[in-house]
């Protein structure tokens, strides 16, 4: 049967591991780091109130928790779904262990790479197969075209150079690549000096003299950043270059946890003193001097002195927060926007791609989105996954599950016959769907870093701090969440 997600489914050394050096990226986070760090504070009686409650139980929560605990203070950790890891989310059920959300670990993850080899989670390299049909084949208009033939296709609307022979799921980000590269550091892009590139991809390029179609194809067809070249930011994307030129530096390969990377927020949950608390979904925080109240929505009341906000802003704009939050920082949690992302993973009962002579992987313009093998290809993998994004996304959200599922599998038969009879559908992930998420990373629209959304959290509010990925300085995905959940804790070290 299909199952589906919405989704319910210590030392000072702590601070000074090579988590904080490694890249580059943790340099001076914050100032009063060494502060921080060098004050302890005596253990609090058991029957003492938390000193920081933590609203979510994903990486920065986690991470947090973990800095705060090791530096001697209490700790709660409220979660509203049935498991850590939040957009995390190991699928442990289905042969494989495949992640749907939080998939690669890069080598400069280094502060997730240093909570694995702090609590013993076993780590392997990503299994990338050389399918001997050739790389990833593009269908677009009804067509299907191997890769080496796409740059003579009369379907590819770019004119004769670089850009011609680029495959359309990656022309946009080498389009956007410029040498030099814009940012000289991988902080630039919130720096005020860089704010006046915070326009959109559609402006930037079709100054350059793109073309709509140009647009359309490289941006808004199951891409892997917003949903067209209007909505998503150029500074954002070069912060992105950056980021992944940075996280690849060193030449490792990427790597999964072994069972699947929710191993390892499973395994920093374990290692909290205090046990996470589940189904706690707060709708209401209240706060004055004394201190602050989260009100879940059974009506259950949890307190301590400070709060560390680390729900995405998709869900911290269902909270009601008491006094209200400044324009500022109610503003970018109304407006900051997520990635759309419907998956759906099927289990292969013979390589189909074997009869039809097509690489296993492809990317279409279809409801299919992407098609990716899991597994060896030695013999067939035992899996495959499909990968839609953007406004086909959104459009599968609107129907019912069964419904948009079905497209799903009736668009891949449709593109390759010989996969009929061959899928069986095992489950299906609706990350904008999921009252916890309400997509699955943060995408910066034009002019909302210039306008200050992306640095509105980076001060406490009141007895609130705040952290989780759209809130890193430096770094991207499961390391920008783990990074900002370090600099929260630091901050709140700080103020207690």
């Amino acid at each position: 049967m299909m199952k589906s997600s919405r989704h319910d489914d210590a030392t000072t050394s702590a601070l000074t591991r090579r988590t904080l050096v490694k890249a580059g990226l943790a340099a001076a986070l914050m100032p009063g780091l060494a502060k921080a760090a060098t004050t302890r504070k005596a253990p609090a009686s058991p029957s003492a109130p938390a000193d920081v409650l933590v609203l979510g139980a994903g990486l920065s929560g986690l991470n947090a928790g973990l800095l705060l605990e090791e530096q001697g203070f209490r700790v709660t950790v409220l979660e509203g779904r049935s498991r850590v890891g939040g957009r995390v989310y190991s699928l442990t059920d289905i042969p494989g262990q495949p992640d749907a959300g939080g998939a690669v670990i890069a080598p400069g993850y280094a502060r997730l790479l240093d909570r694995a080899g702090q609590f013993g989670v076993p780590l392997r390299p990503l299994a990338s197969p050389v399918d001997k049909n050739g790389p990833m084949a593009i269908h677009v208009s009804g067509q299907t075209i191997p890769a080496a033939q796409w740059a003579g296709s009369p379907l590819n609307p770019f004119p004769q150079g670089p850009l011609r022979a680029v495959p359309p799921y990656a022309v946009g980000m080498a389009a956007l690549r410029t040498s030099p590269p814009v940012l000289q550091s991988v902080g630039d892009w919130r720096e005020p000096a860089f704010a006046d590139r915070d326009i959109s991809i559609a402006d930037y390029l079709t100054a350059k003299g793109w073309t709509p179609e140009q647009l359309r194809l490289a941006f808004a067809v199951n891409p892997g950043y917003g949903n067209s070249a209007t909505d998503l930011s150029v500074l954002m994307m070069w912060h992105l270059q950056e980021n992944m030129r940075i996280m690849a530096a060193d030449g490792s390969p990427v790597v999964q946890a072994v069972g699947g990377n929710a191993r390892i927020p499973q395994a920093m949950a374990a290692a909290l003193k205090t046990e996470v608390r589940f189904n706690q979904q707060v709708v209401g925080v209240r706060s004055d001097a004394a201190g602050v109240e989260a009100v879940t929505a059974e009506g259950q009341v949890h307190r301590a002195r400070w709060l560390l906000c680390t729900l995405p802003a998709s869900t911290a704009r269902l909270v009601r927060f008491d006094p209200a939050l400044p324009l500022l920082q109610q503003t970018a949690i109304d407006e900051i926007t997520y990635n759309r992302t419907f998956q759906v993973f099927f289990e292969v009962a013979e390589p189909f791609w074997e009869t039809d002579g097509l690489p296993a992987s492809m990317w279409t313009d279809t409801s299919a989105g992407r098609l990716m093998p899991l597994g060896a290809l030695a013999g067939g993998p035992a899996l495959l996954l499909a990968y839609v994004n953007g406004f086909a996304a959104d459009l599968l959200s609107r129907m019912p599950p069964e419904q948009a599922v079905a497209r799903v599998q009736e668009s891949i038969t449709r593109i390759r016959p010989a996969a009929a009879g061959k899928l069986r559908v095992l489950h299906h992930v609706n990350w904008q769907d999921d009252p916890f998420a309400g997509g699955a990373y943060t995408c910066w629209r034009p002019g909302q870093i210039r306008a200050g959304f992306a640095s509105a959290f980076d001060a406490p509010v009141g007895r609130i701090v705040f952290a989780g990925e759209h809130t890193a300085r430096l770094a991207r995905g499961m390391e920008g969440a783990m990074e900002s959940g370090e600099r929260a804790a630091l901050q709140l070290m700080e103020l207690i």
